[in-house]
């Protein structure tokens, strides 16, 4: 967890590094009209990348709850079936918050693998952001803002993260290697591996996975 001043946060020097960052990929991180419309009623005449964010958090945390999602790659834009629906799952979540993000020239980007908390984990994405001086920090839209008083527990998750992940991706729809023969199951996420053979890809149903977390102290 990192402490945030808000007032030390500055806009970001967009280097080449940065500029994939704030920038469009389509045909999910699209910047669209609508999105525009949406971002000036958020941010208002904000101007501080971090109370920025802060917004989009917010506006995320009360407006678009959880709901189960098929998957991704039946979507033919994530961030506009968000807007239009107003209700979405985690990585939905997740990439909507980033395009909201990168809209207002705030860099932020995709991370997914796995929960592994006590008594269970699964599958979960998220992400993180980036706050000049700060650097890239974790954010996770879906869990949002917890119910406290305090307002540093309160805002917990935009720039803090709990021990209990393991990061699988730091980026989404990225090439296998070796690449697959046959065609993807899911061609944006990727935490439990994906298997063919021969004659084929073998569905997610087609093959069985376990797991089991242990915890040293």
């Amino acid at each position: 967890f990192q402490p945030i001043d808000p007032d030390k946060v500055i806009h970001a020097n967009i280097t080449s590094d940065l500029l994939p960052f704030i920038s469009e990929r389509p045909p999910h991180v699209v910047f669209s009209d609508k999105l525009k419309k949406l971002n000036k009623k958020i941010v208002g005449k904000e101007k501080n990348p971090y109370r920025i964010a802060r917004k989009i958090f917010k506006y995320i945390n009360d407006n678009i709850p959880w709901a189960s999602a098929r998957e991704y790659s039946t979507f033919y834009n994530i961030s506009d079936y968000v807007y239009r629906n107003k209700h979405c799952d985690c990585g939905m979540h997740s990439i909507f918050f980033i395009t909201m993000c990168r809209m207002n020239g705030i860099p932020a980007r995709w991370q997914s693998g796995w929960t592994t908390k006590p008594g269970g984990g699964g599958m979960h994405d998220w992400g993180e952001i980036y706050f000049e001086p700060y650097g890239w920090l974790p954010v996770d839209a879906d869990i949002g803002l917890l119910d406290s008083k305090d307002e540093t527990v309160k805002w917990f998750f935009l720039g803090g993260m709990d021990a209990y992940r393991l990061i699988v991706n730091d980026e989404y729809s990225q090439t296998l290697f070796p690449a697959k023969i046959h065609f993807r199951s899911e061609t944006i996420d990727f935490q439990r591996g994906e298997v063919e053979w021969e004659g084929g890809n073998l569905y997610f149903d087609q093959w069985y996975w376990d797991y089991k977390i242990e915890l040293k102290k």
